[in-house]
């Protein structure tokens, strides 16, 4: 009984099997037959000696274009342009960030400039040229003292305020047109020895063998006037400590190297007065 069971499906299985393949190939056999159909024709009508059928219309013209190929000078260009821009795009964006630096730069700059002027045309006057110079002369006397016998400091000073003469610059005795040391410098009094200084505060130690007078023309005061009031203040040491005036020379001074004395300063305030009427 078993057997014939197994058999009977076995031949059941067969027989579907076989009728799919049937349903298959009949299947396969319509497609075949409908592709190898021919396509018919469409009916055309009928076109006059322009080529349009009777509603006028034209036939159908493909008009073939020939395809250009780009040109290497025209994609040299567009190559050429194409990196023109990528090289300006990053030149814009820095000058751009240039550009506030250079706003702030400039205003920095016009900030430190000075304000104009209300007096501008006054600085932009042209300076005066200088004046030239004025030739100086010296007129100098010399007390010079015995070799055994110097100078005394303790008794030069008071000697030298009751003539008028006063301590100040250069470390030396000057004397002004005003007794009590104010005003112009007439003439001056150094040491002989160098460096002709004197130390007023240590005047009792101090001792020399010669002072030199000295006066400079032009003169702040009368010049005539100063060398009289030197010539005088010298012959007043030399009597006091036994000392002989001489001139620049180291000459004994005379009557005559006086006159000479005076002529020179006539001489010079005369060239000086014909110096200033020539301007």
């Amino acid at each position: 009984m078993d057997i014939f069971l197994l058999v009977l499906g076995i031949l059941v299985i067969g027989g579907i099997f076989a009728h799919g393949l049937k349903t298959i190939r009949r299947q396969g056999q319509a497609k075949l037959k409908s592709k190898s159909k021919p396509v018919k024709p469409m009916p055309t009508q009928p076109r006059d000696e322009k080529g349009f059928d009777d509603d006028g219309v034209g036939e159908v013209r493909v008009v073939a274009k020939k395809r250009q190929e780009p040109k290497m000078e025209q994609m040299d260009l567009n190559l050429g342009a194409a990196r023109a821009a990528q090289e300006a795009a990053p030149k814009a964006e820095a000058i751009a960030a240039a550009e506030p630096q250079e706003a702030e730069l400039a205003l920095a700059e016009a900030e430190d400039q000075p304000l104009p002027s209300l007096h501008a045309e006054e600085e932009d006057a042209p300076e005066e040229a200088p004046k030239a110079a004025e030739p100086q002369e010296v007129l100098v006397l010399h007390v010079m003292a015995k070799e055994e016998d110097p100078i005394d400091g303790a008794e030069l000073l008071p000697l030298l305020l009751s003539l008028g003469l006063r301590f100040g610059e250069m470390d030396i005795f000057h004397r002004h047109k005003e007794s009590s040391g104010r005003g112009p410098v007439l003439f001056s009094l150094a040491n002989m020895v160098n460096p002709g200084t004197f130390d007023v505060d240590k005047m009792e130690q101090f001792s020399t063998k010669g002072l030199a007078l000295f006066m400079t023309l032009p003169n702040e005061g009368d010049a005539m006037k100063a060398f009289a009031m030197m010539l005088n203040a010298a012959q007043k040491m030399a009597e006091e400590f036994g000392c002989q005036v001489l001139d620049g020379d180291r000459n004994l001074v005379t009557q005559q190297t006086v006159q000479h004395y005076q002529g020179q300063i006539r001489e010079f305030t005369r060239r000086q007065l014909l110096a200033a009427g020539g301007h």
